[in-house]
């Protein structure tokens, strides 16, 4: 799922990117977009993830953030045939991916509501599939072993749970301090751990820290997510 370096030679900047967490209501509640990545590429080959990808250097805006709306947008138009509008996309997290992964990037991610009559239509060349699907039947599909994710998936998938509606989804996000999760990757006996802000072991690099977990955990190629907090308010 990852490929890393030692971390002495990890000197790759990360690249901007930008990702849309596209939500709609259906008959059996919340559902998000997820997209399968070609099974021949080099980087997530085969994972199921949002649709997203690296911000360009004529993606317009004035800052970091407003050209991650533009670069998500046109992502969004690639790969799905999907529209939305800079604003209307609410901001959702920041992931920088850990400086042992060789492939790095600086991700801002977007919650972008759906209508429920919008039609996908995949690139095929990148993206090869599609799936509408409830967000607690994704988390327990990738539990499973059914679902290939990687982490920054699984947890907005998590962060999606408990929320029926879309404009429920919107108020909570709304109301939130968008997290930002830098990861440290550990290893506890046979497990990789990825540590974020606001973990006990977080700022020693020390997974056996258990105080307050806020964690994915990897173990046979499964993850699984902890947060023992809420989220902080805006300011």
């Amino acid at each position: 799922m990852f490929e890393k370096v030692d971390l002495e030679t990890a000197t790759t900047p990360a690249r901007a990117a930008a990702t849309l967490i596209v939500v709609r209501e259906a008959s059996a509640g919340l559902e998000v977009l997820l997209l399968r990545r070609n099974p021949d590429l080099k980087v997530m080959a085969g994972a199921w993830v949002f649709p997203g990808g690296k911000v360009d250097a004529d993606d317009a805006g004035s800052d970091a953030l407003s050209r991650a709306r533009s670069a998500a947008i046109r992502e969004l138009a690639e790969e799905t045939g999907l529209s939305a509008q800079s604003d209307s996309l609410l901001q959702f997290s920041r992931w920088l991916t850990p400086e042992v992964v060789r492939h790095r990037f600086d991700t801002y991610f977007f919650l972008a509501p759906q209508s429920p009559a919008a039609a996908v239509q995949v690139d095929g060349g990148e993206i090869v599939e599609h799936r509408w699907v409830r967000p607690e039947d994704a988390v327990a599909e990738q539990a499973a072993g059914a679902l290939k994710i990687p982490p920054p998936t699984l947890v907005s998938l998590t962060d999606l749970v408990g929320h029926d509606s879309v404009a429920g989804l919107v108020a909570a996000v709304e109301k939130r301090s968008p997290p930002y999760f830098f990861p440290r990757i550990t290893e506890l006996g046979d497990d990789h751990v990825f540590l974020y802000p606001g973990d006990s072991g977080y700022e020693a690099s020390d997974p056996a820290r258990v105080a307050c977990q806020h964690r994915t955990t990897m173990r046979d190629g499964r993850f699984s997510y902890r947060r023992d907090f809420s989220w902080p308010d805006r300011d």
